[in-house]
């Protein structure tokens, strides 16, 4: 009887184990840093840096598609709080960078040489625009 149970045990743990399985996640790694910020260009920006892992979430019938991102606090705690409806979500959106951005980006905020190389090989801008930023810059 004693051997019955345990390979009944067994064998339902198995079953556990494969239910218990994740489903594939569907993910993007960034070749390019993208621009941050609320709903418009004109607000306040922050870059999202080359190799960012974005989660895919879910598309919506809008065009538009949300991704998860994580992030590791390191020994700054946060404090939390309940939220009330959670479909509720307030998302930021992220741009791919143009001639504009970049040009803001470079006058703002420090970029890694690796940076710049992949926004201005990532096609967003043409090779005149990237000419004209470049005199434009080194005035």
């Amino acid at each position: 009887m004693t051997v019955v149970i345990m390979v009944a045990l067994m064998g339902s743990g198995t079953y556990a184990h494969e239910k218990a399985r994740p489903t594939a996640i569907k993910v993007h790694q960034l070749q390019v840093p993208m621009l941050l910020g609320s709903h418009s260009r004109n607000g306040p920006f922050h870059l999202l840096p080359t190799g960012t892992t974005l989660y895919h979430d879910r598309d919506f019938p809008e065009g538009f598609t949300r991704y998860k991102i994580y992030v590791n606090v390191d020994r700054f705690p946060l404090p939390l709080s309940e939220l009330d409806d959670p479909t509720s979500i307030v998302p930021i959106t992220a741009f791919a960078i143009d001639k504009a951005d970049l040009k803001r980006i470079l006058a703002r905020n420090p970029i890694t040489k690796d940076d710049l190389a992949a926004i201005l090989k990532s096609g967003q801008l043409s090779k005149q625009e990237i000419r004209a930023l470049l005199d434009e810059y080194s005035k």
